[in-house]
C-alpha cells in the first residue's frame, strides 16, 4: 500500500471518529425538547439520511413487491412491483444522500421533516410517498 493510501485512510478514520464524537455530544435538552414536541431536528435528519443510504434500496424493493402483490396480485407484484420498488429504492437512496449532506439546514418551510414518507424504509405497513404524493 502506498503511503498516500495510508494517509487517506487515516484522514477517513479521523473524520469518522470526529463525526461520531460530535454526534454523541449533542445537547440532551435540545434533543429531548425536539422529540417531545414531535418536531424532528437536524440529527434526526442525518439519521434518516444514513438509514436511507445504507438500507433504503435493500428494503424498499421487497416491501413494494409485497404491497403491490397484496393490492393487485402476485404476478403484478413480481413484475410491476419489482420495477416500482427499484425506482423507489433509487429515489430513497438519493433522498438519503440529500438529507445527510444537508442535515444542518432545514428543508424550507417544513423544517427538518422528512422529504419522503415514511422517513425511513422500516415502516413496512406504509406506502412510500414523495413530497406528500402517493407513488402509484
Amino acid at each position: 500500500m502506498r503511503s498516500g493510501g495510508r494517509g487517506a485512510l487515516l484522514v477517513g478514520v479521523l473524520l469518522g471518529l470526529s463525526v461520531a464524537v460530535a454526534w454523541g455530544a449533542e445537547p440532551a435538552a435540545e434533543n429531548d425538547s425536539e422529540r417531545a414536541n414531535g418536531v424532528p431536528g437536524a440529527w434526526e435528519k442525518a439519521e434518516r439520511g444514513l438509514s436511507n443510504i445504507t438500507v433504503g434500496f435493500l428494503i424498499e424493493v421487497p416491501k413494494t413487491v409485497a404491497h403491490e402483490s397484496e393490492a393487485h396480485g402476485p404476478l403484478f407484484g413480481a413484475t410491476a412491483g419489482l420495477i416500482k420498488g427499484m425506482g423507489l429504492g433509487v429515489g430513497r437512496t438519493f433522498v438519503g444522500v440529500y438529507e445527510l449532506l444537508t442535515f444542518p439546514t432545514p428543508n424550507g418551510v417544513v423544517g427538518y421533516a422528512p422529504v419522503l414518507e415514511p422517513g425511513t424504509p422500516f415502516s413496512f405497513d406504509r406506502t412510500t410517498r414523495f413530497l406528500d404524493t402517493p407513488v402509484r
